[in-house]
């Protein structure tokens, strides 16, 4: 958006309020035709207005300075640069009526600085009240003749006790105080200007990890300038610093008995102002001779055993070391900032049994070494082939938080896909889709993972997972069938158990993982869940999951009657069982390779991969869907007492004794009815399931089985057929509801419906 406006004037005019007219009408243009534009975001902590370039901060100075969302969340997305040599920066966001109360997240971006101010207040951030200003550096420079300069902030004025923080901020600002004006004769040269803030006139101003390394200097031969610190030029309140840095320059008219505290390397204090020090540095060598001295004088050699950023010093080229990096795994920080490996430090890594350890050595501006240890972990990966549908993988991660990028071989070029399941959306959503936003491992959740690279491994590197762990399930009612599902993922490096080491008050019995061919595989609860292992379970409800550090494994409740089913051909195997006990069953999810057939139970007009079923039921539909033809084997693992146990396929007519013969196989084909086969059972000590059901539909077809004289009669009790059945017959019955009987050595009697 352009901001020139042309004013033509006549120069040689002596009319002063022509000009100053001019100059205001100026003003009034640059402003609506700058600032009338809206800035992306809402303004909360979980969507805060976007400053996306120099537009957008002349916007948000608009929004501030006009009562405009000064409370609000603001986040910057890139360097900006505000004024130049021709046209510095002149205007600052926040004023005395119109005070910045909100949050500034800097996502340690730099502001590249030129400001030129003629009144007080010369900084980014003008007046703050109970703000909160992070993740910034400042560079460049601010030219002013006036009071209350800061490199950040120029005064910080907190009503009822607030409290301004400043986190993990760096100022590199260069304040040029040549041309001070005396407004106060009592005070001459007073600029009270810091290298961070000019002045906190009230409530408490807290600084953590923040480093000045700036200056603010009077160059005149006899200087006149007064009254300028490192941090804060004058505090009238408590202010705190944790670990920061104070290795600015400070040249101005020095400290004498007639103007003792003029100038300090971190603040000037009121009489009743207190200052509370936590790690915090100053260099010698950067300091003018005559500065009040405050905090802790830097180590001129490096600690052995930390990180420390080496600052040259001036005088005899000597150098000064402040340690600060913190350490987590393999990422190094210094004062919030994140460090380059290669550039600013180097690792050396000596690998043994379920540790790293580690030897962090600085290079260039950072000295010194750092060695601890690291606990990893590792699971075994294979790549993905595409011509038999293998290697996915449902993994999750034993430390919490770690990016993507700091798995070992996790991630290589774009020959990866990591997803999440999405609930609520009932989606899976992929990493590196813009609209999600996400890249990094989130404790107890799950994802699934598939890659092109030859891997063997993949490395988890930190400190890994202990304690308790809580993760929020999602419910969602519309999902109609597959609510309730959710992906989650073992947070800790050893096995765990459902029901042990989370409750499963609130789950459905089961969970399934995944098979590296993309199938989804049914488990009993009493399955361990290995580390680094993802898991789908079905929730009943919404509710947040507390997991247990714990590897214990789940006592026995004692026997309950199941029967578990498999399916197999030469590549794929699917599970699907039914348990004779209450609650709800566990729906069954498609496979992610289409290829693999599916076996699940159809229960109560719905599909299970497991079915609970009450004690009166003695006969469930077992279907199959297959997309491709082959040979499959269909067997049987009954658990508890059963007398009678039967597989009858309707497609061929086949009733195998599973009790006795255990499998069955058969040739199944793409097209073919998934309600295939029918399960009878009885837990009875004598069956009656063979005298009640002889009869049962198939497709069209009506099947008979027995011996004797078949005779069928309709709803009224007339006979509509009668013929003499030997074994397995196929009969010709129209739609209806019909009883049939068999005469023969015994009497058999079935009420049917034939659709």
């Amino acid at each position: 958006m352009s901001r020139n406006i042309i004013i033509t004037t006549d120069m040689k005019t002596t009319d002063f309020w022509a000009r100053r007219f001019a100059i205001a009408l100026l003003a009034i243009m640059v402003t609506v035709t700058s600032w009338a534009q809206q800035i992306a975001g809402n303004g909360t902590a979980e969507t805060p207005y976007l400053i996306n370039n120099e537009d957008d901060w002349f916007a948000m100075m608009n929004n501030v300075n006009s009562s405009k969302a000064g409370q609000a969340y603001y986040k910057l997305t890139t360097d900006l640069y505000l004024g130049n040599d021709l046209e510095p920066l002149t205007s600052i966001i926040g004023t005395k009526n119109d005070p910045f109360t909100g949050h500034f997240d800097g996502d340690f971006h730099t502001i590249h600085l030129n400001m030129e101010r003629s009144e007080n207040y010369a900084a980014p951030f003008g007046i703050t009240d109970g703000a909160t200003i992070s993740n910034l550096r400042i560079e460049g420079v601010i030219r002013t003749d006036h009071k209350y300069a800061g490199g950040l902030i120029a005064y910080s004025n907190n009503k009822d006790k607030r409290t301004t923080l400043v986190q993990n901020c760096i100022s590199s600002v260069h304040i040029i105080c040549d041309e001070i004006i005396t407004l106060d004769p009592n005070k001459p040269g007073d600029c009270t200007h810091g290298g961070f803030v000019g002045q906190n006139e009230s409530g408490t101003l807290r600084f953590e990890n923040c480093i000045f390394d700036g200056s603010i200097t009077d160059s005149k031969d006899v200087k006149t300038a007064t009254k300028c610190t490192g941090f804060v030029g004058w505090v009238n309140n408590n202010v705190y610093y944790v670990n920061c840095t104070m290795a600015g320059k400070i040249d101005v008219k020095a400290n004498d008995a007639t103007l003792k505290n003029s100038m300090a390397n971190f603040h000037r204090l009121s009489n009743t102002a207190r200052a509370y020090f936590t790690n915090t540095y100053f260099i010698t060598d950067y300091t003018y001779p005559e500065l009040t001295i405050q905090g802790i004088q830097a180590p001129s050699e490096a600690p052995a055993d930390v990180i420390s950023k080496k600052y040259d010093g001036r005088a005899d080229f000597n150098h000064f070391y402040v340690p600060g990096a913190i350490i987590d795994g393999f990422d190094v920080t210094y004062y919030g900032w994140k460090l380059v490996e290669g550039t600013d430090y180097d690792i050396i890594a000596t690998i043994s049994e379920g540790f790293h350890t580690i030897t962090f050595k600085g290079t260039e501006s950072f000295g010194g070494s750092y060695s601890e240890s690291v606990e990893y972990t590792n699971k075994g990966i294979t790549k993905w082939n595409d011509t038999d549908k293998t290697g996915w993988y449902a993994i999750a991660s034993p430390v919490n938080g770690e990016p993507f990028s700091c798995v070992s071989n996790l991630i290589s070029d774009d020959r990866h896909n990591i997803y999440r399941y999405d609930e609520e959306k009932h989606m899976w959503q992929e990493y590196r889709n813009d609209a999600n936003k996400f890249s990094a491992f989130e404790n107890g959740r799950g994802y699934i993972y598939r890659t092109e690279n030859e891997l063997g491994i993949i490395e988890f590197n930190g400190k890994l997972t202990t304690g308790d762990v809580s993760y929020s399930i999602s419910y969602t009612e519309e999902n109609g069938k597959l609510k309730g599902f959710n992906l989650i993922g073992n947070p800790y490096n050893h096995d765990i158990y459902k029901g042990v080491a989370f409750a499963d008050d609130e789950l459905v019995n089961g969970f399934c993982t995944l098979s590296s061919n993309g199938t989804w595989q049914l488990q009993s609860d009493d399955t361990r869940i290995p580390p680094m292992t993802a898991f789908l379970v079905q929730a009943s409800g919404k509710h947040t999951l507390e997991m247990r550090d714990t590897d214990n494994a789940p006592y026995s409740k004692g026997s309950n009657d199941n029967i578990w089913f498999t399916v197999n051909d030469s590549k794929y195997q699917d599970v699907a069982c039914v348990e004779f006990k209450e609650g709800l069953g566990f729906n069954k999810m498609s496979h992610y390779n289409e290829e693999a057939p599916m076996l699940y139970i159809n229960y109560d007009g719905e599909d299970f991969a497991m079915a609970n079923l009450s004690d009166d039921v003695e006969s469930v539909n077992l279907c199959f869907k297959t997309t491709s033809m082959s040979r499959y084997t269909i067997s049987i693992n009954a658990n508890g007492y059963f007398s009678y146990l039967h597989l009858i396929d309707r497609l061929t007519g086949d009733d195998v004794d599973m009790l006795r013969n255990g499998s069955y196989t058969f040739t199944g084909k793409n097209g073919d009815v998934t309600d295939r086969f029918i399960v009878k059972f009885s837990r009875q000590e004598i069956s009656n399931v063979e005298d009640k059901c002889f009869a049962y539909q198939s497709g069209s077809d009506v099947i008979v089985k027995g011996e004797g004289q078949l005779q069928v009669f309709d709803a009224v009790g007339r006979m509509v057929m009668s013929q003499m059945v030997n074994g397995t017959e196929t009969v010709n019955v129209p739609s209806g509801l019909f009883i049939f009987r068999i005469v023969g050595n015994e009497t058999k009697t079935q009420k049917l419906i034939v659709r």
